[in-house]
């Protein structure tokens, strides 16, 4: 009678769970995603993650020499430290950072900040275009470098990483570049500036589509209106500063620097800055571009790793 009543048991159970047991396994429930009228667990939100990212072209030790006024690019660099921390920076993209002042750099922040390429020992790569993160909120997933043209048409390395952020899991690209400038010294280097600006878009539209994770470009594009319009018109991207391009109707809304903080269109920026207070005009030639921009992780669809 007792093994009678089991068996019973055990098809009444199998009955209203919607399926057999599986063969051995007494009291186990039927494989598959869930069970016929059980509602699935209540899973966590998906939680927005905010970063503080800046560009700062920190002004080349190589490129002052007492005599204009600036200090040397170690003392220099000691003063960009603190205007990264006045403005809680956590995640950075550099140009001119040397080798000396990047040496300072991570002196004076104790460590606390990975670099790449920084002084990576590969021949192709220098510190100077470099990204930097905070170790303790952001961890490396993937480091590589992509090419640009640089005067003359030049390729020179210019560094993507993707980050994950440690406290919500939220993964985005980074990418950080330094446009050629037309100057007396290197002359006219509009062509390949241009041509800079459209790789950089079709890097930003690529990564867009073939990962679908948040992509994040900072750099010195030495143009303002001209950044912004082909940034802006040929890949998904937003400037933290603001302006619009709908229709094909650009609006730059008269940048005043070439410095640029760009996203995928879905980030938020707020508390935009461009700093040219009386440290950083000490410090550099150039703003320190700081802005917080938020990721609500429901408007991506991460999928992808690009090799």
């Amino acid at each position: 009678m007792r093994s009678r009543s089991m068996r019973l048991a055990a098809l009444v159970t199998a009955a209203v769970l919607g399926g057999p047991l599986v063969p051995g396994a007494a009291g186990a429930l039927p494989r598959g995603p869930s069970l016929p009228g059980v509602p699935a667990p209540p899973t966590a939100a998906p939680t927005e993650t905010s970063v503080r990212l800046a560009s700062f072209n920190v002004l080349g030790s190589s490129h002052t020499r007492g005599a204009d006024g600036f200090a040397s690019g170690r003392q220099r660099m000691r003063q960009a430290v603190k205007l990264l921390r006045k403005h809680d920076v956590a995640v950075v993209g550099f140009q001119e950072l040397q080798a000396d002042q990047l040496r300072t750099f991570r002196n004076a922040t104790d460590g606390r900040f990975a670099v790449y390429p920084g002084l990576a020992g590969e021949r192709r790569l220098d510190s100077e275009n470099s990204l930097a993160w905070q170790k303790s909120r952001w961890t490396a997933v993937r480091k590589r470098t992509f090419t640009i043209p640089y005067f003359g048409g030049r390729k020179r390395a210019m560094p993507l990483v993707q980050l994950r952020n440690r406290a919500t899991g939220t993964t985005a690209w980074f990418a950080n570049v330094h446009n050629p400038a037309s100057n007396a010294a290197r002359g006219s280097n509009d062509h390949w500036r241009r041509q800079a600006l459209l790789k950089e878009a079709r890097l930003a539209k690529r990564l867009h589509h073939d990962s679908g994770l948040p992509v994040f470009l900072t750099g010195d594009m030495n143009e303002r209106e001209q950044a912004f319009c082909p940034l802006t018109g040929r890949a998904p991207l937003r400037a933290a500063r603001g302006g619009s391009h709908r229709d094909g109707r650009c609006r730059a809304d008269n940048p005043r620097y070439v410095d640029w903080i760009f996203a995928s269109l879905a980030v938020r920026f707020t508390g935009y800055v461009e700093d040219r207070g009386r440290l950083d005009r000490r410090t550099s030639d150039h703003p320190v571009v700081v802005s917080t921009a938020h990721v609500d992780p429901r408007d991506f669809q991460g999928h992808a790793v690009i090799g």
